[in-house]
C-alpha cells in the first residue's frame, strides 16, 4: 500500500500535535522544523484537516493548532 507525501506529512502532523496536547497550541513553524515539512505545504494540510474535523486552531499571537 502506497501512502502519498501529503497522507504522511498529514500523520507527522497529527502525531506531533498528540505529542504536545494539553499544552498550549502548536504553531505551524515548531510543527514544520520538528517534522521537517516544508511550512507552506503543511499549512495546506493542517486546513484540510480543520475541515475534516480532526485539528482545531487558534488565531493570534499565542494561537496555533490543537487537536
Amino acid at each position: 500500500m502506497n501512502i502519498s507525501v501529503k497522507g504522511e506529512y498529514a500523520l507527522h502532523a497529527i502525531f506531533d500535535l498528540a505529542s504536545h496536547a494539553g499544552e498550549e497550541p502548536v504553531k505551524i513553524a515548531e510543527i514544520a522544523r520538528r517534522q521537517q515539512i516544508p511550512q507552506k505545504f503543511l499549512e495546506l494540510i493542517l486546513a484540510s484537516l480543520k475541515q475534516g474535523g480532526f485539528v482545531v486552531s487558534r488565531r493570534g499571537a499565542e494561537g496555533g493548532y490543537l487537536l
